[in-house]
């Protein structure tokens, strides 16, 4: 899959710019954006030393930079002529270039300039430059008609044009667009009744109906880039972005969760209006392949791909498996754990967790602990963890929400879908996760690269214990609560899990094939529970993206550190030929079986001599601090079972 130009992102490929007259601008906007931006602007001659004064004080209290001391004039300077670097000779140039602009231009001017080319965002990668176009773009109509709300909105988004964007972060956007009205109220530009009057309404913010492929990639990439470069570098420099994203595997996605979100609303009427995001990250390199950021970005540009933050439920449960089975050698999917009530004293409060089905089998193994995401056994992996060492994992692994809370362990604490895919490329990965990235390149205007995101890989556990923890993601996939994908297509060998949070206010499933982790969350976005399951709701998405995109394979590969024994269902030891039910299982080698079924068949002194024979110098060997003669005991086994099976 090449990758392909998605948009072209740059100041030249943006909807036409309309520059409008400082006449044709309503009095409103002009003292929104001076309220804000530069309230001393017809005082000053470029540079104003009282402002500097007051953003010094007031980020001297604020203990960091909480307000810049910067004109408009001065912000004019920057964007015309020089780079966003942060230095003090590029603070310099400006002042001192704004003082120039000053003396040749008149105020008016100076102003009309300023608001035709202010960056004021992007959407769908298209920059929006100038409060006209802003106009147009967030509110469907010109800046001549803008009204007292909508122009504080605009005001409250310069400074930082995609946190406080009214079609991502509303919230944010109408918080801010209090504070201009506030500002104004106390400027004596506006009256305090008008102001409170204009908060009480809604923002008002319509998303254009055009908008270019992977549209939240493309508002992501950008506001990474921004990040890097500063703010309105892409629109004004004229810069080339060049993202991960595979356009076919794009499609792909775009089309299972438009697939999925209708035909939920279909079976579930009560799931209608929820959101849905998919994120595949590539195992290799950490590439975000293929990313949708919700139901309909007409509808709402919000990429809850990358920033809707989210509680994780059960699919961090995988993770606590991995550690406890790098911790300690001797656990398998095997080992068999308490599955029964219990109670926790957590500050003054006593917690009680249950099983989600309120039910308790009283010992289960990890194996179909994890397959069927029974609660308390993960509760009691967890504490055997440690739950500090447990939160400090976690956090290595990207999701930065993870806390020490006993809850936690049942993934009471928040993570992105892009997190959550990136950290279960430890298991594919054998052990090493990968640093999720969406900016393959930037070239500046001359051809040069300005900035890229580097690979980064890093080792978290041994690849005995990430083959142990994905051979029982596997298992959860085949005979646990992910095996609902095989009836959407999913064929080859892959491994998920899913996760339901607290009231089934959430739902997800993620997963993993060779080469793609993918996380797929749906929900609403605030305040309703969508009350359905990850495999009801989150599974069908994920399942029909993977097999789409034709990453299934035939299996992951075994370590030579574990070792794989057929086990009598019934003794749970070694099974003989004549056992009815049997099942392989995984091993840390050393701590594998070595009494043979007692329940079916025999085994005749001779080779039960030979098998004493061989723990005798086992434990020798390992007195001795020198290595098993494990080679010669795995033949044995091997040699046992013909001869049974010849017999």
């Amino acid at each position: 899959f090449a990758p392909s130009e998605l948009a072209g992102v740059r100041g030249a490929d943006s909807d036409a710019r309309r520059p409008v007259s400082r006449e044709a601008v309503p009095k409103h906007m002009v003292q929104a954006v001076l309220a804000m931006e530069d309230s001393r602007f017809f005082e000053h001659g470029g540079v104003d030393p009282i402002g500097i004064m007051r953003a010094f004080a007031v980020n001297l209290m604020a203990g960091g930079a909480a307000q810049g001391g910067s004109t408009l004039t001065q912000q004019l300077a920057k964007n015309l002529f020089l780079s966003a670097e942060r230095t003090i000779e590029r603070k310099l140039r400006e002042a001192i270039l704004a003082v120039a602009l000053e003396s040749r231009m008149d105020k008016d001017a100076l102003l009309t300039l300023y608001l035709n080319q202010v960056y004021l965002g992007q959407v769908g990668g298209v920059a929006i430059c100038g409060v006209d176009q802003a106009a147009r773009v967030y509110f469907g109509q010109s800046a001549e008609r803008i009204g007292l709300g909508q122009a504080a909105t605009l005001a409250g988004v310069i400074s930082a044009p995609n946190r406080y964007s009214p079609l991502k972060h509303p919230e944010r956007a109408k918080t801010r667009r209090d504070l201009v009205l506030d500002r104004m109220v106390s400027k004596g530009w506006l009256n305090a009744g008008l102001a409170e009057r204009e908060k009480g309404r809604p923002l008002g913010a319509v998303v254009p109906t055009r908008h270019r492929r992977a549209p939240w990639a493309v508002d992501s990439a950008i506001t990474l880039v921004e990040a890097q470069l500063g703010k309105g570098v892409v629109a004004d420099q004229g810069i080339a972005i060049g993202t991960t994203i595979q356009p076919l595997l794009q499609r792909i996605a775009e089309r299972s969760v438009k697939k999925s979100v209708r035909a939920l609303a279909k079976h579930f009427p009560r799931s209608q209006g929820a959101q849905m995001a998919l994120v595949a990250v590539r195992v290799s390199d950490g590439a975000i392949v293929a990313m949708v950021g919700g139901a309909d970005y007409q509808a709402s540009a919000f990429n809850r791909a990358f920033d809707g933050r989210r509680q994780l439920g059960s699919t961090v449960k995988p993770l606590t498996w991995l550690f406890a089975f790098e911790d300690d050698p001797a656990l398998s999917s095997s080992t068999p754990i308490p599955d029964q009530a219990i109670e926790r004293q957590v500050g003054e409060d006593l917690w009680a967790p249950t099983n989600y089905d309120g039910e308790y089998k009283g010992v289960v193994s990890m194996g179909e602990a994890l397959a069927q995401s029974r609660n308390v056994p993960a509760i009691l992996v967890a504490e055997r963890v440690g739950m500090k060492r447990l939160k400090s994992a976690w956090r290595s692994l990207g999701l930065s929400g993870a806390t020490a809370f006993p809850s936690a362990a049942l993934g009471a604490f928040d993570g992105t879908p892009v997190e959550l895919a990136a950290a279960y490329t430890v298991f594919p990965g054998k052990g090493e996760a990968v640093r999720p990235r969406l900016v393959r390149s930037v070239r500046l205007p001359d051809g040069s690269e300005g900035w890229r995101e580097g690979i980064e890989r890093k080792r978290h556990t041994s690849e005995r214990a990430a083959f142990l923890a994905t051979d029982a993601l596997v298992d959860v996939v085949e005979t646990g609560t992910g095996r609902r994908v095989r009836s959407f297509g999913v064929r080859g060998v892959v491994g998920g899990k899913t996760g339901t949070t607290d009231n089934a206010h959430d739902a997800w499933f993620v997963g993993f094939t060779e080469t793609l982790s993918v996380a797929v969350w749906v929900g609403f976005d605030k305040g309703k529970h969508l009350g359905l399951t990850g495999a009801q709701a989150a599974a069908p998405a994920w399942a029909r993206f993977v097999s789409g995109s034709g990453t299934e394979g035939r299996g992951f590969a075994s370590p030579d550190t574990v070792i794989s024994v057929d086990l009598c269902m019934e003794s749970g030891a070694i099974a003989l030929v004549e056992c009815p039910e049997q099942a392989s299982a995984w091993f840390s080698v050393d701590t594998e079986p070595i009494e043979y079924c007692p329940f079916h068949g025999e085994i005749d002194e001779g080779e039960a001599a030979r098998m004493r024979a061989i723990e005798r110098v086992r434990e020798r060997m390992g007195e001795l601090g020198e290595e098993p003669p494990e080679r010669q005991r795995r033949g044995w086994f091997r040699r046992r079972k013909a001869k049974a099976e010849a017999e």
